[in-house]
């Protein structure tokens, strides 16, 4: 944990301005912006929480005036982990 949240980094898996999304479990089959998580980290390296009909939430990179750099960590390992799960289900 400690190396997760208390420095900044940037995985060579992610690619900046690409929305990670996946569904959630109980959504029986149904899609869409409410049915979702939604993840982007910018080209500035900001990370960005996407909300059906609502704008998106910021949280900044600690060079560019982040307040919580911690957070900012742990949504790009969200978007990761979504990464990640979307690739197994394009596998099967």
């Amino acid at each position: 944990m400690e190396v997760l949240l208390e420095s900044p980094f940037w995985p060579g898996t992610l690619s900046p301005d690409v929305i990670y999304a996946r569904v959630h479990d109980d959504s029986d089959g149904q899609r869409g912006d409410d049915h979702q998580i939604a993840v982007m980290i910018g080209r500035d390296a900001d990370a960005y929480v996407l909300l059906p009909g609502m704008a998106s939430l910021r949280f900044r990179e600690p060079m560019g005036g982040g307040l919580s750099p911690r957070v900012r960590n742990a949504l790009i390992v969200l978007a990761e982990a979504i990464r990640r799960d979307n690739k197994v289900d394009l596998e099967h």
